[in-house]
């Protein structure tokens, strides 16, 4: 009988391990979906095209298209004042995308 418990709580612990090893590994493939130098390279692009106030909003899950490896979000203003949001997107030796919501 103390046998099995024992192997119970083992296993028990294992599944528990296993978890957070898992939550562990999806944390930094989220993080790891932006990229600052091309949000520098973006922020660029929209400043020759008249946007100012930019500001990097983080990892943006639908905005580009799936064969992008990097997603990051942001908001702008364009000339008028008008506040508009999108994301630049980027891929290995792809060059940077801005696409707006």
């Amino acid at each position: 009988m103390k046998k099995k418990t024992i192997n119970t709580i083992k296993s028990t612990k294992l599944t528990i391990n296993l978890y957070k090893l898992i939550l562990v590994a999806v944390f930094f493939y989220i993080v790891s979906c932006t990229s600052d130098n091309d949000f520098s390279k973006g922020k660029k692009q929209l400043e020759n095209q008249g946007y100012n106030y930019i500001v990097n909003t983080g990892y943006n899950a639908f905005c580009c298209d799936e064969k992008d490896n990097f997603s990051t979000g942001f908001k702008a203003k364009d000339k008028n004042g008008n506040e508009v949001k999108g994301c630049i997107c980027s891929g290995f030796l792809k060059g940077v995308t801005i696409r707006f919501e």
